[in-house]
């Protein structure tokens, strides 16, 4: 049996998380093209590095399902947030000459998401404190 957290909020914060890396990660293989010409020429392989991502994206969010391996799938999650960080920040260095098709504040947005995205990964997959009942 899956347990979700009792809280409504954090509830949705989890199913947001586990919903945005699972398909991030069909999106590394339906789309691979696209997040290769994304990939910073200083990283080798970038098909490679794509389909390792979503492979890693899959995983990851599996591991939120189960409430024991939640927390550790959380950290796990926070540190591929940070490790893909570079790729947006060079996409937005390079946003006029080879990404014009985006708007630059929308490649902007994208790392003010990334910062909610953690903030929503930490406290969506921290266990919730345990309620004490009122002593009598």
């Amino acid at each position: 049996m899956i347990k979700l957290p009792a809280s409504p909020a954090r509830r949705a914060g989890l199913i947001f998380t586990f919903l945005w890396f699972f398909i991030g990660g069909i999106g590394h293989f339906a789309a691979a093209g696209f997040f290769a010409s994304i990939v910073p020429p200083w990283v080798p392989e970038p098909l490679l590095v794509v389909y390792l991502s979503g492979v890693v994206e899959l995983a990851l969010a599996a591991q939120l399902i189960p409430e024991k391996t939640r927390p550790l799938a959380g950290v796990a999650l926070i540190l591929l947030i940070v490790a893909v960080t570079p790729a947006n920040v060079w996409m937005l260095q390079q946003q006029a000459t080879l990404f014009p098709q985006f708007p630059v504040w929308l490649l902007s947005l994208r790392l003010v998401i990334q910062v909610a995205l953690i903030a929503n990964v930490w406290w969506s997959t921290r266990p919730e404190p345990q309620r004490t009942s009122p002593s009598r």
